[in-house]
């Protein structure tokens, strides 16, 4: 079926033993590097199972891409996501409701849709599948607060077989994940994080016209198409104003339309731009194979945020450039994110007595609710998912909360944002590893791999980083 279905011969290394596993019935945390095959751990189970498998994934554009490759391979797969007209999503909830369908793609936000998750729940679901599952980790570098729920999700399905799959964990990152879904005694695939055709280097930099004419200079003599890094919005509008001029560049930032996000990630994958400049926002799911360069002209909050944005390059196994323009003072742009990131006791008491003023049977607006508190959209949003834990309040489609008992406030929280000190600490001292790769004199590939807990010799070199190269230049001065 291997080759039949996906065109393989045979299985690449680290795929069969999780397949193995689930086909077992077993729960299962694989962590796999961009590009070596994650996808064919669940499609094939799918096949071979009798019942539904759903695959959770955060991104719209990836579930459509996957989709399409089944559906030419003839698996018979569904995508429910917010792109659908009136007449598709009607089409797949039928689908569903009628028991078609060998394996169902959908963001975590979906769940919220409650007829839909009646349909879900006349199914029999064989395997649950989380995509990107460092999501799910509250200690992790992209946590979201709708993969809070996905736990409690697979309990109301029957509780199937759980399959966790990412590029990118820490030891304490996949003890997390594995917690927050509830798995049970898992099978754990890592089959390491080396990417040897990957070339990391680290310009330093003492001001912005510098970062300017380096990043000039890769757009100039670089062959391919690359991503250009950005912390912020406003730099993402300079540089593109900057370079537009010149290059044929196009702009991703969450502040766009979705139809001129959409236009340009599209642009892009068709090879009719040569880069993008992007913040963050873009890029989680991004499935373009010859990516041949990736600058970050800010460096990120932590080296896993940084390895999964660097990583996007080299997909197609041949020679990128992963290229870091080093600032010191750069750090006070994570500083001030990470100062918003969670919620502190006195802002979930905000948020708590603001819903308590509105009627049991009246769904209120995340957005109003922020804005009459003064607490950021996304820290009243983990409150309100702390809540719902509690079984205090309900999620309505359309970022609304509605409050199930009267007072909110009598359920005691302390432990949950006592956490977050915790997190924050954390991610102070992930921003200050992020410096030190930054800072070293030592191979570069070498730092990432003992970062994430592979065991490396101590003489070991990738001889493929700009630390590497200095070295063996001063040998030969030697």
């Amino acid at each position: 079926m291997l080759a039949e279905r996906f065109g393989h011969a045979e299985f690449r290394r680290g795929q069969w033993a999780p397949i193995q596993a689930i086909l077992e019935g077993g729960d299962v945390l694989v962590v796999m590097p961009t590009g070596s095959g994650k996808s064919v751990i669940y499609q094939l189970p799918a096949l071979l199972l009798p019942g539904l498998t759903i695959v959770v994934s955060p991104l719209i554009a990836l579930m459509k891409d996957q989709k399409d490759k089944l559906t030419a391979q003839g698996v018979d797969a569904v995508a429910m996501h917010s792109h659908l007209s009136t007449l598709e999503t009607r089409e797949a909830h039928r689908q569903i409701q009628d028991g078609e369908g060998e394996l169902l793609y959908l963001t975590p936000e979906r769940f919220k849709d409650r007829a839909f998750f009646e349909h879900l729940l006349s199914r029999k679901v064989s395997l649950f599948v989380i995509d990107e599952a460092h999501c799910v980790s509250q200690w992790g570098h992209d946590f979201r607060p709708d993969y809070l729920s996905l736990g409690s999700i697979a309990k109301r399905l029957g509780r199937p077989s759980i399959l966790a799959l990412t590029a990118t964990a820490t030891q304490e990152v996949q003890d997390d994940i594995v917690h927050q879904l509830g798995m049970r005694n898992p099978h754990i695939t890592i089959t390491g994080f080396a990417r040897p055709n990957l070339r990391f280097e680290v310009k330093r930099t003492v001001n912005d016209s510098i970062k300017d004419s380096v990043v000039e200079q890769i757009l100039r003599e670089s062959q391919g198409s690359g991503v250009l890094y950005v912390a912020t919005v406003k730099e993402a509008e300079r540089l593109y104003k900057m370079l537009s001029e010149r290059h044929n560049i196009g702009l991703y930032h969450g502040k766009r339309p979705a139809a001129e996000r959409k236009a340009v990630q599209e642009a892009f994958m068709e090879g009719e731009i040569k880069a993008i400049i992007a913040t963050n926002a873009f890029g989680l799911g991004i499935d373009k194979q010859a990516i041949r360069f990736v600058i970050h002209y800010h460096f990120p909050g932590s080296i896993e945020s940084y390895y999964q944005e660097a990583g996007r390059a080299g997909r197609d196994g041949l020679p990128a450039t992963c290229t870091m323009l080093y600032r010191v003072e750069d750090r006070r742009i994570q500083t001030y994110f990470l100062g918003g990131r969670y919620p502190e006791v006195e802002e979930a008491a905000r948020v708590a007595l603001a819903l308590e003023k509105y009627p049991l049977d009246q769904p209120v607006a995340l957005s109003d609710i922020s804005e009459i508190t003064e607490v950021p959209q996304r820290k009243a949003k983990i409150v309100f998912a702390l809540l719902k834990r509690h079984g205090l309040v309900r999620e309505h489609r359309g970022g609304r909360w509605q409050r199930l008992q009267g007072n909110l406030t009598s359920v005691d929280l302390s432990r949950d944002l006592l956490d977050y000190e915790e997190r924050r600490a954390a991610d102070q001292k992930k921003l200050g590893t992020m410096i030190q790769f930054c800072q070293t004199a030592d191979c570069r590939t070498k730092f990432i791999l003992e970062h994430f807990g592979e065991e490396v010799a101590p003489d070991w070199t990738c001889r493929n980083c700009d630390a590497c190269d200095a070295r063996m230049e001063w040998v030969k001065l030697a």
